[in-house]
């Protein structure tokens, strides 16, 4: 299967699961087992979610890390929510702000999950190959990030599913 199908096709089980799965740490399970388990070169796949001014560890799968809090600016995660951007490192030993959670990842992707124009989390995914996501992953996995961050939103706020 063409990435770009593969992709339509996760998007789809992930969106399928946002409407069928009430309780957001299961849904948010769900993601990462759905990511995990689809994309082999996808190693370390979690979420970090802002709390009381930092990221704080979320569900994941892949090898423990001992970043469970990392500060707004520190490392790729932080860098991602201090610029307000998706952040791909094509080969992590070349970053100097890098928190190194393990020494086989070489690359790394981090969106980040919005509701409405705040910063309220991040999708962090660390590749044991170097330049390991293309344009293909950006665009999937803030796709991901968009339904991640409306799932957010109607918990929160009670909004009713159409």
């Amino acid at each position: 299967m063409e990435k770009k199908e593969l992709f339509k096709e996760l998007l789809s089980m992930i969106e399928k699961s946002s409407s069928e799965i009430d309780n957001l740490n299961d849904f948010y399970n769900e993601v990462v087992k759905i990511l995990d388990s689809n994309l082999p070169y996808y190693n370390w796949t979690g979420f970090y979610f802002m709390e009381d001014g930092m990221l704080k560890l979320g569900p994941y799968i892949g090898r423990p890390t001992e970043h469970v809090k990392i500060k707004v600016g520190q490392g790729i995660c932080g860098r991602a929510v201090a610029e307000n951007a998706t952040i791909v490192v094509d080969d992590v030993t070349k970053e100097d702000n890098y928190l190194a959670c393990s020494i086989e990842t070489k690359s790394e992707i981090v969106v980040p999950i919005r509701v409405d124009d705040e910063i309220i989390g991040e999708i962090d995914i660390d590749s044991d190959e170097k330049a390991a996501f293309d344009d293909d992953d950006r665009a999937f996995l803030e796709g991901v990030a968009e339904i991640v961050g409306k799932k957010i939103k109607k918990r929160t706020y009670n909004i009713k599913e159409n």
